[in-house]
């Protein structure tokens, strides 16, 4: 099995790679929905993020706020530490689990979105990474998540710079275009990774 490292900055275009990746019958495993199962009762994460961060973080039955820890956690660069101190490990743990448990499978692609800042890029046999121009990339943050420009220039300078991530990768896709352009530049590298095999 060769293990791939799928990374960019938010709004790049992660999720249009993994969608057509799946069209193209690629197992893709997702950090952010296992951070997502670690904030549930009884996981790991919860009782240890509670502690930090208080019940401030829970809705009215108890459950965490992704949002409400968000806010806290880009506010407060400590906090932020703290809870990636936590989670990361524990997101890693259930990430390689899951990889054993497709070992048989030529090529599994794990979406980590902090890849580079939370060094996992030798965890895996190559890193490919999702780019776009920063006005795109702005624009797409606005329509799809609703936040403004600054709130998103604001997330952003928590991440490694495009260019820098660009740099580091094995494989760029640039995701400027259409989705066909996309999907050509997808189809062309695992075509190549299935001819090596």
């Amino acid at each position: 099995m060769r293990t791939i490292g799928l990374t960019g900055v938010m709004g790049a275009g992660k999720s249009s790679v993994i969608r057509i990746l799946q069209e193209e019958g690629i197992t893709v495993l997702d950090c952010d929905a296992v951070n997502a199962q670690l904030l549930q009762k009884q996981e790991e994460g919860y009782t240890a993020l509670i502690q930090m961060f208080g019940s401030d973080i829970l809705d009215d039955e108890g459950n965490i706020m992704p949002q409400r820890m968000s806010d806290l956690i880009f506010c407060d660069p400590e906090k932020k530490r703290q809870a990636e101190g936590i989670l990361h490990p524990l997101i890693k743990k259930r990430i390689f689990e899951e990889l054993a448990f497709h070992a048989t499978e030529a090529l599994v692609v794990v979406e980590v979105p902090l890849l580079f800042e939370v060094h996992w890029e030798n965890a895996f046999d190559e890193v490919w990474v999702v780019a776009c121009d920063e006005e795109l990339l702005l624009s797409r943050l606005k329509l799809y998540r609703h936040i403004s420009k600054e709130e998103a220039l604001r997330r952003l300078r928590h991440q490694l710079p495009q260019q820098e991530k660009i740099k580091r990768a094995d494989v760029v896709f640039y995701n400027n275009s259409d989705s066909a352009s996309l999907k050509r530049q997808i189809c062309d590298i695992l075509n190549m990774k299935r001819q090596l095999r």
